[in-house]
């Protein structure tokens, strides 16, 4: 069993790790797709977050501000381990990188002109591929943790689980 600072650390490692993911969702789905991206198109309605306060990790409904799910940190404490901390700060740093480097890509291919174009394109390609399993894996962990995901995280869990098929992983 691991101790309270250690489940709210947790806590707040995974929702940063899910923010990534919600960040990505957008231009991932729609690379994976081949689509333009969509102008206006909506955010997940659920957001995850560490709530010191509540001592809790809480989903939230970002158009009402209901609480569709709490996971508390004595909760967090009887499920996880030790070593679950450096895991989950391991997928929270990758996809934190990946955002950076999927964001910069896309300026860069914006500005690009001729066959850099599709230099940017493979450089997206190659990210999508390398985004895939750290993003499957924090999913897993969130629903470990005991929260269950709505459809924007199944769609990125399938897009990701795609990614890997493709790439014999």
């Amino acid at each position: 069993m691991i101790d309270w600072q250690t489940a709210s650390w947790i806590a707040g490692v995974a929702a940063n790790a899910v923010s990534s993911i919600d960040k990505l969702y957008r231009g991932y789905a729609d690379f994976f797709n081949k689509k333009q991206p969509t102008v206006g198109a909506p955010p997940p309605d659920i957001r995850i977050q560490n709530n010191v306060g509540e001592q809790a990790l809480v989903a939230t409904s970002v158009t009402t501000g209901a609480v569709s799910q709490k996971v508390t940190y004595d909760d967090l404490r009887a499920k996880l381990t030790a070593s679950d901390r450096a895991y989950i700060e391991a997928l929270s740093q990758s996809l934190d990188n990946y955002e950076k480097q999927w964001n910069s890509a896309l300026v860069a291919k914006s500005m690009a002109s001729g066959m850099d174009v599709g230099r940017y394109d493979a450089q997206l390609a190659y990210l999508a591929h390398e985004i895939a399993k750290p993003l499957d894996e924090v999913l897993d962990f969130v629903e470990r943790m005991g929260l269950w995901l709505d459809d924007h995280y199944r769609a990125a869990r399938h897009i990701a689980r795609e990614y890997l098929k493709s790439a014999g992983a």
